[in-house]
């Protein structure tokens, strides 16, 4: 037997199946690799509260150091979380994650690689800029170098920008003018609240003078109906509907007070809350909103009104105002009808001539007929006053309809030639 040619194959075999048990052990970890970096790259940075989380990627600097445009972007960042509007992650934080993650995307100053950098984070905005030094008149008309910075803001879902910005500013003005940039962010930002409880008098808010709440300020308030998966890997997004408009009556720090102007729903502790400090987005929110609920209340279907009838024993207000008001009409309309029969009766007497009228006394047929007529109109009337507040005491079952002047006994009807007096009976 050949050893040497028989331990070669051994080895050979020996090998070949450590290399293909390598490869595949090496292929495993690698997936498990990557399962990992998926879970590691659903990164966080935002504080958990109601606020808009926004994610400042760094400022491209044209004619200065990329050091001076990061501490222009640290002021920006801290003048936009003052507002109490945001909760804001700068390029220090997101930076120092990203690197392990994705080296690729470290140092991210555009929108393309910053939208994915806000996806991974669950940003709700991602703000992108420019930063150059430019040669400016000041207010002795001399010339002054100062820095421009272009700021844009945009949505991480829809990739639409909601917002953009830019101004001009020497050192000493740096820090008012980028608060005031922050505010104007904070005005063309959709803020959202919550209710904190329900009053008899309207509704709590959980933001106030704080946010820019000002007393007359309208709100849209919304109630979750579904939650569906979103694109983002392990992500939900709620579904939410409106279902009420809320004016703001008081205001204090941290907290408001509101009512209620128009609801197709209950509102209850817990609802969300969406309104503008800007003017103009406020409005078009507030007239598509008042569309939208109107649409759904004329969709809605009506509810039909069953009428009960009084309970046993229970004298109402209205029920007291019309028994007085029918006693004393069915008392006049008894006395006319009377007096128009008796006025009747005579003037038949008097023309018969069973009497003999001569003198004075030949104008008693006239004036028994005067009198018959006016009776008679007099009884007309009150006979319609009964016959409506007889409708009127079936519809809200004070009566029942053996109770209304049609009921049997006498009745006074008009005719060609005078009127008519019968006895009507009523089964």
């Amino acid at each position: 037997m050949n050893f040497p040619l028989f331990f070669r194959k051994v080895f050979l075999l020996c090998f070949s199946f450590l290399f293909f048990s390598s490869a595949s052990w090496s292929q495993s970890n690698n997936d498990q690799g990557n399962g990992n970096n998926l879970e590691l790259t659903q990164l966080s940075g935002f504080s958990d509260d109601e606020r808009v989380k926004i994610l400042l990627l760094n400022l491209f600097p044209s004619g200065m150091t990329e050091t001076a445009a990061a501490e222009v972007a640290k002021i920006l960042q801290l003048n936009i979380y003052n507002t109490n509007h945001f909760t804001v992650v700068g390029p220090a934080e997101w930076n120092a994650e990203i690197r392990d993650q994705d080296p690729t995307l470290a140092d991210c100053h555009d929108i393309a690689c910053g939208a994915k950098i806000g996806k991974l984070f669950h940003a709700d905005k991602v703000l992108v800029g420019t930063l150059h030094s430019e040669i400016m008149l000041n207010e002795k008309n001399e010339e002054e170098s100062s820095l421009v910075l272009s700021l844009r803001m945009v949505d991480t879902r829809t990739n639409i920008t909601n917002f953009s910005d830019e101004v001009q500013f020497t050192d000493l003005q740096m820090h008012d003018e980028l608060f005031r940039m922050a505010a104007r962010i904070s005005d063309n930002t959709l803020l959202v609240g919550k209710v904190l409880n329900i009053k008899a008098s309207g509704i709590t808010l959980n933001f106030g003078r704080a946010q820019g709440i000002k007393t007359g300020q309208q709100l849209v308030i919304s109630r979750r109906t579904s939650v569906k998966a979103s694109a983002v890997a392990n992500t939900e997004e709620t579904i939410f509907q409106n279902i009420a408009l809320a004016e703001v009556v008081q205001v204090s720090d941290l907290s408001a007070e509101a009512v209620i102007v128009q609801k197709i729903s209950s509102v209850a502790s817990g609802d969300q809350l969406q309104t503008y400090i800007d003017k103009e987005k406020l409005i078009r929110l507030i007239s598509q909103t008042r569309k939208e609920l109107d649409t759904q209340k004329r969709l809605k279907p009506k509810k039909r009104v069953i009428r009960l009838e009084q309970k046993v024993g229970k004298v109402s207000t209205d029920y007291s105002k019309w028994s007085y008001g029918y006693r004393q009409t069915k008392e006049e309309h008894d006395r006319w009808l009377i007096s128009t029969a008796g006025a009747g009766g005579a003037t038949i007497l008097f023309l018969s001539g069973v009497i003999e009228l001569n003198g004075a006394l030949s104008v008693l047929p006239w004036i028994a007929g005067a009198g018959t007529i006016y009776s008679g109109i007099r009884y007309i009337h009150f006979r319609d006053l009964m016959n409506e507040l007889s409708t009127e005491g079936r519809s809200n079952g004070f009566i029942s309809s053996s109770l209304s002047p049609k009921a049997s006994g006498w009745q006074l009807n008009t005719a060609p030639k005078g009127f008519l007096i019968s006895w009507v009976k009523r089964f």
